[in-house]
């Protein structure tokens, strides 16, 4: 095979190929015989008929498509290699001429990466803002293992805003019922209440067996346009009064938190404090550096790159609308169609941006992903999503974009801890 390469100004290139007579007929020939063993034709076996007789049986142009399908993908990655191209989307088939026994001319289209002009990333001074773990750190992590601990107990008293209950509710506006406006045997945290404004405040003094109404307004951004900003009514009969029941921080709670003494558990939450710490440093020295080099590289995108990502951003952000059954529309409607899409195309243009620079700086260092990488990164998914191993590798079988962006992310992560080890960060 030959090939010619053109590159124009928009980062297409254009490859001439010209694929050998004789490897464009040899690929006919067996074309042809794979075509003879799956069509029936009439008094002939399967397999038997002659070439002429298949061929009109078939058509030319259905076996030259087979032809080309069959020799496009490996001629066009030789062309790629040997030009050393780096292309950002598949490649688009402009001209084909191809008559039996003749060199068979390719004419393909294919976008490349832009050209970059890699800032310094190693052996670098970067500043960053510390983090630091509150002072009252170990004593908030010792309360919120009291509170994993507690128990609800019924209180035979009037409620506070402390205080979980149990009730049934019933709302409308004005005389008409509010749709999904009613629950029975409801239980209710007052302290951290996700009902309309005045409704958990409404529940507070009261004791078990009260009847009584609660008058609340819709908020005017409220979901549902017909309860916007309407006056509501909720007749309530509360069934039930419970207080949380705070165990000590002693010896026995370190015990059913699954350490031998207080002191212990003391300890292991220390540890976890500085994990914490260490991991979140971590970040932000990533953030940090990475922020260096990008505002200090020069990269042209192009815009059908950057115009192809938006799309994805904006499929990703309908898709995840969709699945918190919140429409996808209305909230482009609400935010502003203008700044949505500003908001889509930056974030577009960041990840083109990071994919490129991770990409570069892995190509510099000879950085590589192996089939271990990508079996511990799977398996971590896996145990994360509490399933079997096999079962994940079986779901990602059937989506072969998935090993893609796993891929990228094992990337990510091999160029994240070369520049956080090749960097030097102080702290403002």
């Amino acid at each position: 095979m030959t090939n010619t390469v053109t590159i124009d100004d928009k980062n297409i290139a254009t490859i001439d190929m010209i694929i050998d007579s004789k490897v464009a007929q040899d690929a006919y020939d067996r074309a042809l015989k794979a075509f003879s063993g799956q069509v029936n034709i009439a008094g002939f076996r399967k397999g038997k008929a002659p070439k002429n007789i298949v061929e009109k049986y078939v058509g030319k142009e259905r076996i030259k498509a087979e032809v080309i399908d069959r020799l496009f993908p490996n001629e066009f990655q030789k062309a790629i290699d040997e030009n050393k191209l780096n292309i950002a989307f598949r490649p688009s088939l402009e001209e084909v001429v191809f008559n039996v026994g003749e060199d068979l001319k390719i004419k393909a289209k294919v976008e490349l990466k832009p050209e970059i002009n890699l800032a310094q990333y190693k052996d670098v001074e970067v500043e960053y803002q510390e983090f630091k773990n509150p002072e009252d750190a170990l004593d908030k992590e010792l309360e919120m293992t009291q509170k994993r601990f507690s128990k609800l107990e019924t209180a035979d008293r009037l409620s506070t805003d402390k205080d979980t209950v149990v009730f049934d509710f019933e709302g409308f506006v004005g005389e008409e019922k509010i749709e999904h406006g009613s629950g029975k045997n409801y239980t209710l945290d007052l302290a951290n209440s996700n009902f309309i404004p005045g409704f958990a405040e409404g529940l507070v003094g009261h004791g078990a067996g009260e009847e009584f109404d609660i008058q609340v307004k819709f908020p005017d951004d409220y979901h549902e346009d017909k309860l916007k900003g309407a006056d509501a009514t909720f007749k309530i009969k509360l069934h039930e009064v419970k207080e949380r029941q705070i165990p000590e921080l002693n010896d026995e709670l370190a015990k059913r938190a699954g350490k031998k003494t207080l002191d212990d558990l003391k300890e292991d939450i220390k540890k976890y404090l500085e994990s914490n710490a260490k991991n979140q440093n971590d970040r932000i020295k990533s953030d940090a550096i990475f922020d260096k080099i990008l505002a200090e590289t020069k990269i042209e995108i192009q815009a059908t790159m950057l115009d192809r990502e938006y799309e994805a951003v904006r499929e990703e952000a309908r898709i995840q609308a969709t699945q918190q059954g919140a429409d996808f529309d209305k909230l482009v409607e609400k935010e502003g169609k203008d700044n949505v899409e500003k908001r889509f195309r930056e974030e577009a243009q960041k990840r083109i941006l990071n994919s490129l620079i991770v990409e570069r700086i892995a190509q510099e260092e000879g950085i590589k992903i192996e089939n271990k990488d990508i079996m511990e990164h799977t398996t971590r998914m896996a145990m994360m999503y509490g399933i079997a191993p096999n079962q994940l590798f079986e779901e990602l079988r059937k989506n072969p974009n998935s090993y893609a962006a796993i891929a990228q992310q094992i990337m990510a992560s091999k160029v994240n801890d070369l520049l956080l080890e090749k960097n030097t960060f102080i702290a403002k």
